[in-house]
């Protein structure tokens, strides 16, 4: 009899042991399943990211071989039109067209050009201190709103963002109907997307497409605001 005590005191405490050992196994079962569900999250929110600055960096550069084609038609047609003048010049008194406004804008132009072609070389740096030259010596220049801009599109592609922001800044505070004046609201939008600031980048998403339909960067902005509600509900 006492045996059968003994064996069943056993039994028992062997299935004590057992039901503590499942319920520390399925604990530690789903500390690791919200551990992947973490994980899982992040590794969408980092996919994410990194799809949006592919896209970014897709049309940073397709940009840029707009901008850079458009420059040199424009630098055949200034040096076609300083030839004129020059051409005209002569005829009076043989002067050097040095200091007309048709070759301090040409100046301009080629260091604008320049920086762009630095930075489509991936040449950051070099660029970027192409555009700081371009804006101290132009500070009303025809392209500073550009170089401003473009100082934005270069600090973003090295991932300094608020070096971007207050460059996308000068550019909606300082050059209203500029025709990057809704890029940097978007970029803007991002930046602050990418700083958690919910917001204040549906409140820069929400001008662009309001104020600036049927763009691409309205549709761009459209994506990132339904991005953003979806990942909210």
């Amino acid at each position: 009899m006492v045996a059968c005590i003994s064996s069943f005191n056993l039994f028992a405490e062997d299935k004590i042991i057992s039901d503590e050992g499942l319920t520390i196994l399925y604990e530690k079962i789903g500390r690791l399943e919200q551990e992947i569900s973490e994980l899982r999250s992040k590794l969408e929110e980092s996919t994410y990211a990194f799809e949006r600055f592919e896209e970014l960096n897709q049309q940073r550069y397709i940009d840029i071989d707009r901008r850079l084609y458009e420059l040199s038609i424009n630098e055949k047609d200034q040096m076609d039109d300083s030839f004129d003048v020059e051409s005209k010049l002569s005829i009076f008194d043989n002067q050097s067209i040095e200091g007309s406004i048709n070759d301090i804008e040409y100046r301009e132009l080629l260091l604008h050009k320049n920086a762009l072609e630095l930075f489509d070389l991936g040449r950051y740096a070099e660029a970027l201190k192409v555009f700081d030259n371009q804006i101290v010596d132009y500070p009303s220049g025809k392209y500073t709103g550009d170089a401003y801009f473009w100082s934005g599109e270069l600090f973003l592609a090295q991932e300094k963002f608020a070096d971007a922001r207050e460059s996308y800044l000068i550019v909606i505070n300082q050059f209203k109907g500029h025709i990057r004046y809704y890029d940097a609201h978007y970029k803007l939008g991002e930046i602050a997307r990418i700083g958690n600031e919910l917001d204040e980048a549906k409140n820069y998403f929400k001008i662009v497409i309001k104020n600036y339909p049927d763009t691409g960067v309205a549709e761009l902005a459209l994506k990132s605001l339904e991005n953003i509600e979806e990942d909210s509900n």
